[in-house]
């Protein structure tokens, strides 16, 4: 087995026999920065919802730390994945769909912990509104808290910046950061590179 962190061969995936991943083979290091490129409807967020396990797919392989990835329960308990779309519940308001979702991970005390981290990208201003009475960038600033805020290994992030004010974009940069000095490994599809800093230092790109 090889001896990278991440590891995908020959990765191909279709959906009504219109091939969106076709063949896609690269090695990924712990801590990388991972760049995803593609126009769209290229399979961006394809891909990251079959490395979420969200999706599967057709051909080929994906070894984390040596483990496929199919069905994997271990594996999806170390991945975070930020999606372009925001699923809240309707009926909690914001504090306590994340209180909710903490509780779900496994967290000890998820009230505590939602306290203690409440003031990143200014979660605390609209907590106790309910997703419908929510903005586009307040659902975005509240998908990310939900993303970032607990520790996990690998982080996956569709377009994150989209939605973000530029005191939102520049707490965001700083966060994943923090987050990619700890190696932990982040991928990242982006339109605007020059949205965060951070993006000018991906060490890896996947052309989709």
């Amino acid at each position: 087995m090889d001896k990278s962190y991440i590891t995908i061969k020959d990765l191909s995936k279709k959906f009504n026999e219109n091939k969106i991943i076709d063949n896609l083979s690269i090695e990924i290091d712990k801590g990388d920065l991972v760049k995803i490129s593609g126009r769209n409807g290229s399979g961006k967020t394809t891909f990251l919802k079959i490395l979420s396990q969200l999706y599967t797919f057709d051909e080929g392989n994906i070894f984390i730390k040596g483990q496929p990835i199919n069905k994997n329960s271990y594996l999806k308990s170390i991945i975070s994945y930020c999606s372009s779309d925001s699923i809240f519940y309707k009926d909690l308001s914001v504090k306590n769909n994340i209180i909710f979702y903490f509780n779900i991970l496994g967290e000890s005390n998820p009230k505590d912990f939602y306290e203690k981290n409440n003031n990143f990208l200014e979660i605390n201003t609209f907590e106790e509104k309910f997703p419908e009475e929510l903005s586009n960038g307040q659902k975005k600033r509240m998908n990310l808290f939900r993303t970032l805020i607990p520790s996990f290994e690998i982080y996956l992030l569709d377009e994150p910046e989209l939605g973000l004010d530029s005191d939102s974009l520049e707490i965001l940069n700083q966060k994943l950061v923090k987050i990619n000095n700890l190696e932990k490994t982040i991928f990242f599809s982006t339109h605007n590179l020059s949205s965060l800093d951070i993006y000018n230092n991906f060490k890896k790109e996947i052309l989709l």
